[in-house]
């Protein structure tokens, strides 16, 4: 009779604990076969943002400026790892110091790209009954009437250059497939690059520019992107990103704090990314502080296609210079000249699929009371029984 006792006494705390306890669910979607994926989907809401789902990433892009959201589908809205990509200005520059690349100080004029109108559409690629490809693209107008709010803005001190890029044309595509996708940099010359677009869990980027008002031959463009961990976590004020960024580098790999200092306030701090050997993509990655884990990246390929006018097309490099700005990295993608032609180039945003985060869940106390009647139920059995 004791036994049974202790049996039921250690039983019923069983029931209360599970009705507190929250068990870790197995990692996200890492496990599922390139063959049993299931196709994008997505959806655009009231306000004009369009929602993209996969398996394994959940992307949002902004339906008023070219902005990007994304995070691990098994996270519930990125609680736990949400990162941002937003194009945030473009500008002319003269390359000083020939490195390539752009550092304040270098440039003519600029522009904050949130001072122009922006029109999202979205479609999808099919191949029989199967979604293979979700695509959006952002397609810049004319310039804005009224400036949008909390929009983050140029990084450039000065009167920024907004009629002079008004008929600039600029369309930045986002296409996720379903499987892995092959690209090619490819000119009238030949091939010049390859590069994998990874199914259900990158979103590759297409960057189109055209009719720029080039002041010399010499002149270049920039883009400048700004990548960020976009929700702080936690109590604490101020409060603290749960991930460090790092970047992929042929010497280094500069990591960079989420109390990083703003280095912009002084002119010309922005270093020069070293492209790594024996790839054509390089990286930036989001580093997760607690468990080291690699969890998000911003990707460019490191060449893009001109096409001039006639429609000839030639392959030029694509440099890459990078500053913290105290809530993230901008990261300035410089541009050959292209005067009277356009320039197509190729990022992409991410998620590394065995990054996906251990989720804690909370059981239902429903099923909790319903497991504890039932086991109830069986000691009153064996304690009849045994009369």
């Amino acid at each position: 009779m004791k036994t049974i006792q202790k049996t039921m006494i250690a039983l019923f705390l069983v029931v209360a604990l599970l009705g507190t306890t929250a068990l870790a669910s197995a990692q996200g979607p890492i496990a599922t076969p390139p063959g049993d994926r299931t196709s994008p989907d997505h959806m655009r809401g009231d306000d004009g943002t369009v929602w993209i789902d996969t398996d394994i990433i959940t992307i949002t892009a902004n339906g008023e400026v070219p902005m990007f959201h994304f995070w691990y589908t098994v996270d519930d809205d990125g609680a736990h790892a949400k990162f941002q990509t937003s194009f945030v200005m473009i500008a002319e520059f003269e390359d000083l110091n020939d490195d390539g690349g752009f550092q304040t100080g270098e440039e003519l004029y600029f522009a904050p790209l949130s001072a122009y109108e922006w029109t999202l559409t979205t479609g999808t690629v099919e191949e029989g009954d199967v979604v293979t490809e979700v695509w959006l693209k952002y397609t810049k107008s004319g310039v804005r009437s009224a400036p949008l709010a909390d929009v983050t803005p140029a990084a450039l001190d000065g009167t920024s250059d907004i009629m002079r890029f008004k008929d600039v044309t600029i369309q930045i595509w986002g296409h996720i497939y379903l499987d892995d996708y092959a690209g090619e940099i490819f000119d009238d010359h030949g091939s010049h690059a390859n590069y994998t677009v990874a199914g259900g869990s990158e979103l590759k980027i297409d960057i189109e520019i055209g009719n720029f008002p080039f002041s010399n031959d010499d002149s270049m463009v920039t883009i400048q992107t700004l990548q960020r961990e976009h929700i702080a976590t936690g109590t604490s004020e101020p409060q603290l990103n749960r991930h460090r960024i790092q970047t992929r580098e042929r010497f280094r790999n500069t990591t960079l704090d989420s109390d990083m200092m703003n280095w912009t306030t002084t002119g010309g701090n922005e270093t020069r990314f070293e492209a790594m050997n024996g790839t054509n993509i390089q990286r930036v990655d989001f580093v997760d502080y607690e468990s080291g884990i690699t969890q998000g990246f911003f990707s460019w390929v490191d060449k893009a296609v001109i096409t001039w006018p006639g429609g000839a097309t030639e392959a030029v490099d694509v440099n890459a210079t990078y500053i913290p700005t105290g809530v993230g990295i901008a990261i300035y993608l410089a541009y050959s000249n292209f005067d009277d032609g356009s320039i197509l180039h190729d990022p992409s945003i991410g998620l590394y699929p065995e990054g996906a985060p251990t989720i804690l869940r909370s059981i239902d106390p429903v099923l909790a009371t319903g497991i504890g009647a039932v086991a109830l139920i069986a000691i009153l059995v064996v304690l009849v029984r045994r009369r």
